[in-house]
């Protein structure tokens, strides 16, 4: 019986490694949700010398903010302001309602990625209670 013993462990760590490369197999599978040749890339450089309000809008697909100067006070439909800097990104998730404010000098590059035939951007009314958004920082 001690001759068995050697390959019983052999099974067993078989088994064990079987089970995790199915699992590892499981964790690695990819399902493609989307995939269109209908797809529009807009890179938009944009500058001001005395502040910047975007007033409440969204994207139907994301848009990229990179600040080159300044700051920005982010909101979205939480009403809490995200500050953006010089240097830093903000990802605007589609279809939540977003607004962009900027005191003194800001410069900033986005990039929108949406379907063609689509606006880049919609102006919405604010998810906010009255004066919410409004931050004096």
């Amino acid at each position: 019986m001690s001759a068995l013993r050697p390959s019983k462990r052999i099974v067993l760590a078989l088994a064990v490694i079987a089970v995790a490369a199915t699992a590892g197999v499981a964790v690695a599978a990819q399902t493609v949700v989307t995939d269109t040749d209908n797809v529009h890339l807009r890179i938009v450089k944009s500058q001001f010398d005395d502040g910047f309000d975007s007033g409440w809008h969204m994207h139907p697909g994301p848009a990229i903010v990179q600040v080159q100067e300044g700051r920005f006070k982010i909101f979205d439909s939480s009403c809490k302001p995200t500050t953006v800097g010089a240097g830093e990104t903000y990802i605007e998730v589609p279809n939540v309602p977003v607004l962009a404010v900027a005191k003194g000098e800001i410069e900033w590059t986005t990039t929108l990625i949406y379907e063609t035939g689509q606006a880049a951007a919609t102006p919405v009314a604010s998810p906010c209670p009255a004066g919410e958004e409004d931050d004096d920082d």
